[in-house]
């Protein structure tokens, strides 16, 4: 991926070897086939797995074995997600900032032992709800609720 700005030049090391390995990552998971998947409509099989191994989900989270990432790290990590697949991006947000976050800053201590160790490997996947008929885009409105 070009910088035209040389962004890298004023990150830290860690930010570096962040964006180095997801920049791996895609060049050796993501783009070989990533056009047949969007085609049929599928995820590579096992990506989740190998994104959770590497400590793409919630990784600015400072909880358990999480890593506690700076910003910048994210923001490069998240960066080079999307320059393989919007998709595939968008598996490692939507689990870290939209799922794993609200359980760590917002959950129970039961409810982050039971659910933050397996969606930051990737033996769980989270989701969020943002659209109903009745209500649009407005999470605050929605009908729909989780029965624990």
């Amino acid at each position: 991926m070009l910088d035209y700005l040389d962004l890298a030049a004023d990150c830290s090391g860690e930010d570096q070897m962040i964006r180095h390995t997801a920049r791996e990552f895609v060049a050796e998971q993501v783009d070989p086939d990533i056009g047949e998947h969007f085609e049929a409509g599928t995820v590579p099989e096992g990506i989740v797995g190998r994104m959770g191994e590497l400590d793409f989900f919630g990784p600015m989270l400072s909880w358990g074995e999480l890593p506690g990432v700076s910003a910048t790290a994210y923001g490069l990590l998240m960066q080079e997600l999307e320059a393989g697949d919007s998709g595939i991006r968008s598996i490692a947000s939507v689990q870290g900032a939209l799922v794993m976050y609200p359980i760590a800053e917002y959950g129970s201590e039961a409810q982050r032992e039971r659910w933050l160790p397996r969606l930051a490997v990737g033996d769980a996947v989270g989701c969020f709800g943002l659209t109903e008929p009745d209500h649009g885009s407005d999470p605050a409105s929605m009908d729909a609720r989780a029965d624990p």
